[in-house]
């Protein structure tokens, strides 16, 4: 991320992730996404039937401090490639998701601006493509190599004090990176037993990306 040299001012950025238009924006979101359902069961679908009500709890469960993350249900996934491992997935419950989507929509904006523009993983309006075409363009002006890193366990081996100091860099409002913080912490739920979260973002959250690059 790059050093900004004025203090972004945000402090009304809790205000709007407690509001149910931000909400229902987040939830929106998590819809488009898709997705199986957390700890708890809830679908995207049975969450959608009653909108209205699970928002307007939500709501006030963000505004009160009575809001608490639930622990993240723990998938494996086979990687591609023979011999390659697995990929360790958390899937967020829904209201969680809609929480992470709405902080996502409200963070993105601030923070993407400061990534590198060499960067495109995991960004609006960037992909694959772009990167090849950046890296053939830098070949074609004199470079003889690219190197091509795969950074092991990028998602899981992220620092979250360190992540949230840097994050404080550029959001001033405390109570967001509070919530933040709770939802780093929330730990992780496989065959029915939470083990603490001391380190990482979750995969599967739909947030995490935009974390992962702000660390």
């Amino acid at each position: 991320m790059r050093q900004m040299d004025l203090f972004v001012d945000e402090r009304s950025l809790f205000e709007k992730l407690c509001s149910i238009d931000y909400l229902e924006e987040g939830f929106k979101a998590v819809k488009r996404n898709k997705g199986a359902p957390g700890i708890d069961g809830v679908t995207i679908a049975e969450f959608g039937t009653r909108l209205g009500e699970e928002l307007k709890q939500l709501m006030e469960e963000l505004e009160s401090w009575t809001y608490k993350p639930q622990p993240v249900k723990r998938v494996e996934i086979p990687k591609p490639g023979k011999g390659a491992g697995v990929r360790l997935l958390g899937i967020p419950c829904i209201k969680d998701r809609v929480v992470h989507a709405t902080l996502k929509i409200l963070l993105e904006p601030i923070l993407d601006p400061m990534f590198s523009d060499n960067s495109y993983g995991f960004r609006p309006g960037c992909n694959q493509r772009q990167a090849v075409e950046t890296a053939q363009a830098i070949i074609r002006s004199g470079k003889e190599h690219v190197v091509d890193i795969d950074l092991s366990k990028f998602f899981d081996r992220v620092h979250h004090d360190r992540l949230i100091f840097r994050l404080s860099l550029f959001i001033q409002d405390k109570r967001i990176l509070r919530i933040i913080g709770m939802i780093l912490r929330s730990g992780i739920m496989k065959d029915g037993l939470v083990t603490p979260s001391t380190e990482g973002t979750v995969q599967g959250s739909p947030l995490s990306p935009l974390l992962r690059n702000g660390s």
